[in-house]
């Protein structure tokens, strides 16, 4: 385990980022396709990875080519008798801890959150290791069963009609194109282009006052704006990795990209608060599913 500099930890996230956007232009969320149809995972705790954790082993799933999601340090590896292939590079995940800090002057002590990492290595590294929980890719037919009850659930107001998807927090409703306006492409059906533009505006949704309060009327190309969508689309493709969608871009992802290119040169801790409130936001909607189905017990 290693024990980070917050500063250095933001500094690694946004150069990351940075440098998959400069490469990948509007592919930039292709990385949550491999991770989308089971949740990556620690192999030995079998806890699911939240948050940024999710976005950094998906994009080192994109990087390198891995099939699997199950992933454990070199320690719970060598433990279990597996050997890590040579030459394979770990992956860093991070998590807060709370340590006891003493104040010299007054002796006062508070528990402090710092951020801590650890390298870990996906299955596809390990040699005589055989993944038994690889994902497949899921061939959607019609509507999508999950994705339909988990809006059905929210109680969200959802109005059809017209070319443009968009939330409108004044009034509180959601308005989609129809169904039937969507179209496939190569690497994605007209089903995930609906659903994945659907949840993407859900988790605007999370964002009024009466849920999770986000300030959500910002003017279109402002740092606040792209913050939000950054919010909006992450959140999306959580939700896409839970129900079992795969997400694509949006025409105007390019755009998006790049005002937020300009926040994260100014801002090095905004793509972690970033990934924070998109898994609060994904939680939010799984968890009035949850209610809805204790509820009807």
């Amino acid at each position: 385990m290693t024990t980070y500099n917050r500063k250095d930890r933001y500094q690694i996230v946004t150069d990351t980022v940075i440098k998959l956007m400069n490469e990948h232009g509007s592919d930039w969320t292709k990385p949550w396709q491999v991770a989308a149809l089971d949740c990556h995972h620690n192999k030995f705790s079998k806890k699911a990875y939240r948050g940024t954790n999710t976005f950094f082993t998906a994009l080192s799933c994109f990087a390198n080519g891995f099939s699997s999601n199950e992933w454990g340090t070199f320690k719970q590896w060598q433990k279990a008798g597996y050997k890590i292939k040579k030459g394979s590079k770990g992956t860093d995940i991070v998590f807060f801890d709370k340590v006891l800090i003493t104040d010299k002057k007054t002796d006062e002590q508070a528990m402090v959150p710092m951020l801590k990492g650890f390298v870990v290595f996906n299955a596809d590294q390990v040699d005589g290791y055989q993944s038994d929980n690889t994902p497949t890719r899921v061939e959607i037919n019609g509507q999508h069963e999950a994705a339909e009850s988990l809006v059905k659930d929210t109680g969200a107001i959802i109005k059809h009609g017209g070319d443009r998807a968009f939330y409108v927090s004044n009034h509180d409703y959601i308005q989609m194109p129809y169904f039937s306006d969507f179209k496939g492409t190569d690497s994605t059906t007209m089903e995930q282009s609906y659903y994945g533009t659907l949840l993407h505006e859900l988790v605007h949704w999370t964002g009024h006052p009466s849920r999770l309060d986000r300030k959500l009327a910002n003017r279109f190309g402002s740092n606040a704006y792209a913050f939000e969508e950054l919010v909006a689309e992450t959140g999306s493709a959580l939700l896409a990795a839970m129900l079992g969608l795969e997400k694509e871009p949006t025409p105007d992802h390019a755009k998006y990209l790049n005002n937020w290119l300009e926040v994260l040169k100014q801002d090095k801790r905004a793509m972690m608060k970033a990934f924070g409130l998109a898994q609060k936001a994904a939680d939010h909607l799984l968890d009035m599913q949850t209610s809805q189905a204790m509820a009807a017990e």
